[in-house]
């Protein structure tokens, strides 16, 4: 799948809301992943797909793969895989509003805790500069002011140690 820009999301987005409004459906969406980090903070320029929650599900869902097929974007494209890595306190800001559609993305702190949490490493995967975006928009410098924040949305019992090793190296490497 070619990369997804930030106008790409937000021409998609507004389909959608124009496919919700043909079936007579208001829907919410919850973005989180790359398209916050493109749409709300501008972090980077595309991320691969839309990781989102979204209601009513089948609804939002069967109005997205209409999407895909008049825009000729992959079926995939607004996905729930995030729900992995949802948190009971997460917490997202209104980015837009439209006739038919209510568009959410998580908070820097919300998205710190997730992407920290979903830590991937290798070619192809954004985290860690996202985490170290992040990190500076929140103008956290240790390993304990990040691990306090990441507690406020997961036990950080469950924090995979290589999540651990990897925020520690990030922040021992940004202060010199």
């Amino acid at each position: 799948m070619a990369p997804l820009s930030s106008n790409d999301i937000l021409r998609l987005l507004e389909r959608l809301n124009d496919e919700l409004e043909a079936a007579s459906v208001r829907g919410v969406v919850h973005l989180a992943g790359g398209a916050v980090m493109c749409l709300a903070f501008h972090a980077r320029d595309s991320t691969r797909d839309v990781d989102a929650t979204f209601e009513p599900s089948v609804a939002v869902l069967e109005a997205a793969h209409r999407v895909a097929a008049r825009e000729n974007v992959p079926e995939h494209w607004l996905n729930d895989a995030v729900k992995t890595y949802l948190s009971d306190h997460g917490e997202f800001d209104e980015l837009l509003e439209r006739s038919h559609l209510r568009v959410f993305s998580a908070n820097a702190k919300y998205m710190l805790a997730m992407k920290s949490m979903a830590m991937r490493v290798g070619e192809g995967y954004q985290d860690e500069a996202d985490i170290r975006y992040l990190l500076r928009h929140l103008g956290i410098e240790t390993v304990e002011n990040a691990l306090h924040m990441i507690g406020k949305y997961y036990p950080l019992e469950a924090f995979p140690k290589r999540a651990l090793a990897a925020l520690e190296e990030i922040l021992s490497g940004s202060r010199g």
